[in-house]
């Protein structure tokens, strides 16, 4: 017992550790299976762990590998090499490309996020369900073949096309904008959808046809309603296109922005329908 007592005289028990460190015991015996810091003694009678204060520095360097973003499996390559300043540069140059590759992403998402709460804050300024001339710059938007809207194939075909963009952006920021046929709706009453397309931030390098809305304005309505429900909004703008002998040019753009769902587990949705008015 003399002997024991002795030997962990200059130590520090797990407890003692973990709080010095400001860490969870749990986590040092993870670092522990980890290979990542082992105990330096271990009481064979109790099995209680035990550091020295060569531990403290090994700690010291975990602490500030993960305070770089470094996982597990580098931060134990690192402290292999630690006493190389040359290997030492090279991790932390290979960490700070990461650093800026997550910083454009996050950009990304601040402008997504941006963009979102200004369609929100126009939507209530103008008012739902009102109809408004909105001035818009040119927009350049992915074109998938494939229309039907509403029937099972369309579902999963977009959903398939959901996944591409979700890969290629490597977050979920996109508008999904359908085109509805003015003819078809000015002669016959009827809403047809021929046209998908995905609206991003930027439009990376694909093997696809990119459709580009001109600049200019356009008769806008923002709404809010079941996606199930569009057709009376399309009602409401060729009423007042033909009331008001106003001209335009192209198709209809249906544009949304963010779907929910509420208490009730009923889908709702905010969208704008536009359509480009002739100069």
């Amino acid at each position: 017992m003399k002997k024991i007592d002795s030997k962990i005289e200059n130590y520090f028990s797990i407890g003692e550790m973990a709080k010095l460190h400001n860490v969870s015991i749990e986590t040092l015996r993870h670092y522990d299976r980890y290979d990542l810091l082992k105990p330096d003694y271990i009481n064979e009678n109790t099995g209680y762990r035990y550091y020295s204060m060569k531990s403290f520095i090994k700690m010291d360097i975990i602490k500030k590998c993960k305070a770089i973003g470094l996982a597990l499996d580098e931060i134990k390559e690192t402290m292999k090499n630690y006493d190389s300043l040359e290997s030492i540069l090279d991790t932390l140059e290979k960490q700070k490309e990461i650093v800026n590759k997550k910083v454009d992403e996050l950009k990304k998402i601040k402008k997504s996020i941006s963009n979102m709460q200004n369609d929100i804050n126009e939507s209530l300024e103008v008012g739902i369900n009102k109809l408004f001339i909105k001035q818009n710059e040119k927009r350049s938007m992915i074109k998938y073949d494939y229309s039907g809207r509403y029937t099972k194939e369309f579902e999963l075909k977009l959903r398939k096309t959901l996944l591409e963009v979700e890969k290629i952006q490597n977050n979920y920021n996109h508008k999904i904008v359908f085109s509805a046929s003015y003819e078809d709706l000015i002669d016959e009453g009827k809403l047809t959808y021929i046209k998908t397309m995905i609206s991003l931030d930027y439009i990376p390098n694909l093997d696809k046809e990119i459709v580009t809305l001109p600049n200019g304005e356009y008769l806008t309505m923002y709404f809010e309603d079941n996606f199930y429900n569009t057709k009376k909004y399309y009602n409401e703008m060729i009423k007042y296109i033909k009331e008001n002998n106003i001209k335009v040019e192209g198709d209809f753009h249906e544009i949304y922005i963010m779907t929910r769902a509420n208490p009730d587990g009923e889908i709702m949705a905010l969208a704008q329908i536009e359509i480009l008015l002739k100069k």
